[in-house]
């Protein structure tokens, strides 16, 4: 492959792997019909979630993994023939439990950082979604490039189409719920357990998706012995069950903006300007003698 094909393969991977992101993005923004918030606030969160929080995210979850392989797994005493077991518990408890807490809490923050322009609470939902989805484009340019090196062209197509309509979905819909969480913090102060609550929504939605997504895996673990078609099959199963996961989460973001659209965020008035004390005039004074 020369070097224009090969920019040609990197912008069509860039490509096709935005549309999806921008699409749902764009799907949620309309759905608030009363208060649509303006694309440039929308596309610096997208933007956040794309540039900052994917990369953050993939350093701090490779130094777990780094920590995983050197101090823990070498304490679990497996035997020689089941270090491939140890490996695969290690990208299970990643998958499941650490990387939902990392991304999650990186996304969190860029809906934090957009707190000010949330007026009603529905635009938490919105900002929380445009963060979640621009991390998902980043991510399927990611996945849909390892699927290419490996698998060929082919690979790429079906890895980034699965991903947008199950990962990117995901991503928006489980950070749309820390978003209402900010929201409802801004709504009325002081309250940081619902941000918490919400922001542990988010984590176990994320996690509930990515243990369908691994779902062999973690049967193999178990000890549950699968044939090389009942693999394949539950394999199918799974995608189905996690796509449909993905899509019912949309959904209910949906129908939350849909009933939050009009409620505002209370911000409490400013006091009234300080004044100086009413001083006499030199006139006002003669006068008065």
């Amino acid at each position: 492959m020369n070097d224009l094909q090969l920019l040609v393969l990197v912008l069509f991977v860039l490509l096709f792997s935005l549309i999806a992101p921008l699409a749902w993005l764009a799907w949620i923004r309309k759905t608030e019909r009363y208060h649509t918030e303006g694309w440039g606030p929308l596309l610096r969160a997208f933007g956040y979630g794309a540039f900052i929080g994917t990369f953050v995210s993939a350093i701090l979850e490779g130094i777990f993994q780094a920590a995983y392989n050197v101090w823990i797994q070498p304490d679990l005493g497996l035997p020689s023939e089941s270090v491939q077991q140890g490996q695969y518990l290690g990208l299970i408890v990643l998958a499941v439990f650490v990387a939902p807490i990392i991304e999650e809490g990186m996304k969190g923050l860029g809906v934090w950082g957009m707190r000010e322009r949330i007026r009603y609470v529905a635009d938490g939902l919105v900002f929380g979604s445009a963060v979640g989805f621009g991390f998902s484009f980043i991510e399927n340019v990611l996945y849909g490039a390892s699927a290419w090196t490996t698998g060929g062209f082919a690979a790429l197509l079906a890895t980034i189409i699965i991903r947008s309509i199950s990962s990117s979905l995901l991503h928006g819909s489980a950070t749309a719920m820390t978003g209402l969480g900010v929201a409802e913090n801004q709504l009325r102060r002081g309250q940081g357990h619902k941000l918490a609550g919400y922001y542990s929504l988010a984590v176990l939605m994320h996690g509930s998706f990515n243990a369908l997504a691994s779902i062999t895996i973690i049967l193999s673990l178990l000890g549950f012995a699968t044939s090389t078609g009942e693999s394949d099959t539950l394999s199918l199963l799974a995608l189905v069950a996690a796509i449909t996961f993905a899509f019912a989460a949309f959904g209910h973001v949906r129908t939350k903006i849909t009933e939050m659209e009009t409620q505002p965020i209370y911000r409490p008035p400013s006091p009234p300007p300080r004044t100086a004390p009413y001083a006499y005039t030199s006139s006002q004074a003669h006068r008065q003698r």
